[in-house]
């Protein structure tokens, strides 16, 4: 990690490396797809996996998430915030939504350790993102 420059007393923000950014991912099941839609910028939580190196995400196939983010730049955010501390860290990955189609990543995604939508309805789509850029940060006590 490296420091991009004080926030408070004893507090440091760093930069975290692409690896330091895939494992604290890992450690969530709860992001945000960003995305434009009809001109305006849109944000949803999702529960998610990894899977590869890639995001993958369950929505309605008829939805406002699979038409919007279906070939389209999208963001995805991942954080961890611990208030009472000031410490945190977020991961943003950004790149191309896709309709996720092949047979075999499929049939691992729909396994016991799946990601489950909190919210109702029909979730049988899933949404990949395979990440041009990676970045994070981490704000920590020295």
């Amino acid at each position: 990690m490296s420091t991009l420059g004080e926030t408070g007393p004893n507090r440091r923000l760093m930069q975290l490396s692409e690896s330091e950014c895939w494992d604290l991912v890992g450690t969530q099941e709860v992001g945000r797809i960003g995305f434009v839609a009809e001109g305006s910028p849109q944000i949803f939580p999702v529960n998610f996996m990894v899977h590869e190196r890639r995001i993958l995400f369950r929505t309605t196939p008829y939805g406002a998430v699979a038409q919007a983010v279906t070939d389209t730049p999208i963001a995805f955010e991942v954080d961890a915030i611990d208030a009472a501390n000031q410490t945190g860290w977020s991961v943003l990955l950004t790149g191309t939504g896709q309709h996720e189609t092949d047979p075999k990543v499929l049939h691992d995604l729909w396994g016991p350790d799946r990601a489950t939508p909190w919210a109702d309805g029909s979730r049988v789509l899933w949404i990949s993102l395979t990440p041009t850029a990676v970045s994070g940060r981490r704000i920590a006590w020295s």
